[in-house]
């Protein structure tokens, strides 16, 4: 841990050295404020992943990008397609919105989003917001957004091809078409996923109750993006979109023993497409309606019963949700700042095998948003109100507030309140319900400091996040959910981004205390200190990168029990021929690191560690017609 440590201080207190051709992107962002803005006129603590930035990463899954992200822990139960959970800002997995070109895409069973099957390949930019975001976007806003592009049409006519090869003889193929003209474009691109895996398990010299399941868990992912769009004329244009991405796999949990002749396997598929109507009213008023509809489905081919936890065969385990969605948004903008105006609609529909009392709700928003900019001030602000059938209204509100202290710094501070309705698990799964939950609600106050010029950027955001009425489940074998009190999070997080000639240093980390403050204990699979530092080399045609990943021990569901602490590295490579051929080489965990993101029951009686992908070694070739 002392390198992880050392790390980023080491990055800000590097001497000043000539800035060659590389300087830092000025970015557009559209998820803080709902309008396009300025990165760095936005006062939300935001972070933008570029086309550029993932397919230099040459990674294959959206859990794996994040983890190199400020204030975000990722926890994985096993290899490719295995469930994968985010922490934002040390919030719970539930807490924290997932937009797919500006859909919901999630489960409304579990709260949960299988952003694994998300392929990279498909993704135009990633953009995250940290913080509460319910006054903008609704439910499950306390952790904060990642909302998720796929590649869009541009002018022109540009095909691509690329093909991947990895350990655990993983396979990846992708292709695609990007064009149009000045009126109309589209895009359509494929990809394919396959992988023998491995096992899940980690071998307990203490128990023999998961050897027999201790074989290679395979995955296998296909996924289709399109999109559509026409400008009629100056005033009006339409933009049509559509998403599907399907997985198999194999897995392991804690009851293999009860069957060890059969292996468990489920299918996920999530399903969205959407119309987007927008038109310019005035010169100042711009207006647009959207409609959509996004299905989240996961079923299994075997499943426990809650009662006896006796292995039952042949069942089918399904959860379907089904989201139909509307948002109409007007932009205002006055001599004196901008205006925006929204009212939106979900209703959300389940389908499952088990037996839910309720298996539908719809909610209706209405958001009033005001941003002003005057000379060195910067005022945001809205407010929502939530008329949901299934829980009693909630109102929401965020206020922000910087200062351009001169042309490099700024100072910011805001406040927001959030809310996360329970999952309908939580209210009516059979034996483990309670339907007398609460929708948690938050009160969240942040201050940053922020530097930026051509060749560097570093912020530094404190925080804190008091959730009221926390949901936790507790009392096994069942573990029925309950209202706790409250949960208090507060957080450091230093980020730096700085070009020295060719050299890029890169990284963040985040010293942070997630308390249940009923019992004073850390919740659940959250660190007080993680990070990442990465280190590039540009040198004509080729990219050289170290990325080092590391975290502190955590504590698991069993407050006495801790996953160790770990840093592993990653190198990457990156060689382009001419401006179409492009080699990515990466050799992941290059130190062969033995650790662990979360357990099932104890590792040192009869429960187990889930493994990670031990070294890696992979390459990925595209070309771009």
């Amino acid at each position: 841990m002392s390198k992880f440590k050392i790390a980023l201080p080491l990055l800000l207190a590097l001497p000043q050295i000539a800035i060659a051709d590389l300087a830092l992107e000025e970015i557009e962002v559209t998820t803080p404020l709902r309008v396009p803005e300025k990165e760095a006129n936005v006062i939300a603590d935001t972070t933008v992943i570029t086309s550029d930035e993932i397919q230099r990463a040459g990674l294959s899954t959206i859990p794996q990008l994040l983890q190199q992200q400020p204030g975000i822990e990722v926890k994985t139960t096993g290899g490719p397609g295995s469930v994968s959970t985010v922490f934002i800002r040390g919030t719970s997995s539930t807490h924290s919105i997932v937009l797919l070109d500006g859909l919901r895409v999630g489960s409304s069973t579990s709260g949960l989003t299988a952003i694994q099957n998300i392929p990279l390949s498909q993704i135009e930019r990633i953009e995250i917001v940290r913080g509460p975001a319910s006054s903008l976007y609704g439910q499950d806003g306390i952790g904060g957004v990642i909302q998720i592009f796929t590649k869009k049409g541009k002018k022109g006519f540009h095909p691509y091809v690329s093909a991947g090869y990895g350990r655990y003889k993983t396979k990846e193929m992708a292709a695609g078409v990007s064009a149009g003209n000045d009126s109309t474009s589209f895009a359509l691109n494929l990809s394919g996923m396959n992988t023998d895996g491995f096992s899940a398990f980690v071998p307990n010299a203490n128990s023999n109750a998961n050897m027999p399941n201790l074989d290679k868990d395979n995955y296998r992912n296909r996924a289709i993006t399109s999109s559509l769009s026409h400008q009629f004329n100056d005033e009006i244009k339409i933009d049509f979109q559509y998403f599907l991405t399907t997985g198999r796999n194999m897995y392991d949990n804690g009851w293999s023993a009860a069957n060890d002749t059969v292996d468990y396997k489920n299918k996920t598929k999530q399903e969205a497409y959407s119309a987007k109507l927008t038109g310019n009213l005035t010169d100042n008023w711009v207006s647009s309606i959207k409609i959509g509809k996004s299905t989240d489905l996961y079923s299994a081919q075997q499943k426990y019963d809650n009662n006896t936890w006796s292995f039952v065969s042949g069942e089918i385990d399904k959860n379907e949700t089904t989201q139909f969605q509307l948002a109409w948004q007007n932009n205002i903008n006055f001599e004196y700042g901008s205006l925006v105006l929204l009212y939106d609609y979900l209703k959300e529909e389940i389908d499952t095998t088990a037996v839910y009392d309720k298996d539908n709700r719809d909610n209706h928003g209405f958001v009033l948003g005001y941003n002003i900019q005057h000379e060195k001030h910067t005022i945001q602000t809205s407010l929502r109100e939530d008329i949901n059938s299934q829980y009693d209204n909630e109102t929401t509100g965020s206020i922000g507030y910087a200062y351009q202290i001169n042309n490099q710094w700024k100072v910011s501070s805001s406040f927001g309140t959030a809310f996360v309705a329970p999952t309908f698990d939580y209210l009516y799964y059979p034996e483990t319900n309670n339907p007398n939950l609460k929708p948690e609600t938050s009160k969240n106050i942040e201050a940053s400091l922020k530097y930026s010029d051509n060749s560097t950027s570093i912020s530094l955001t404190a925080y804190q996040n008091k959730i009221d009425d926390f949901i936790v489940s507790s009392g096994a074998p069942l573990y029925i959910p309950d209202n706790i009190n409250k949960a208090k999070i507060q957080g450091l997080t230093l980020s730096a981004d700085r070009f020295f000639g060719n050299l890029q240093l890169k990284g963040s980390v985040t010293n942070e205390s997630a308390k249940n403050e009923d019992t004073d204990k850390y919740l659940p699979y959250r660190a007080n200190l993680y990070g990442s530092a990465n280190l590039n080399y540009y040198v004509q045609d080729w990219i050289f990168g170290v990325e080092q990943i590391a975290s502190r021990g955590r504590d698991t569901t069993t407050s006495s029990i801790k996953t160790e602490g770990y840093m592993f590295t990653n190198l990457v490579t990156n060689y382009v021929f001419n401006e179409k051929f492009t080699i990515n080489i990466r050799l992941d965990n290059a130190l062969d690191k033995d650790y662990a993101l979360a357990y099932d029951g104890d590792p040192s009686a009869t429960g187990f560690a889930y493994q990670t992908p031990g070294r890696s070694l992979s390459a990925n070739i595209r070309y771009d017609f």
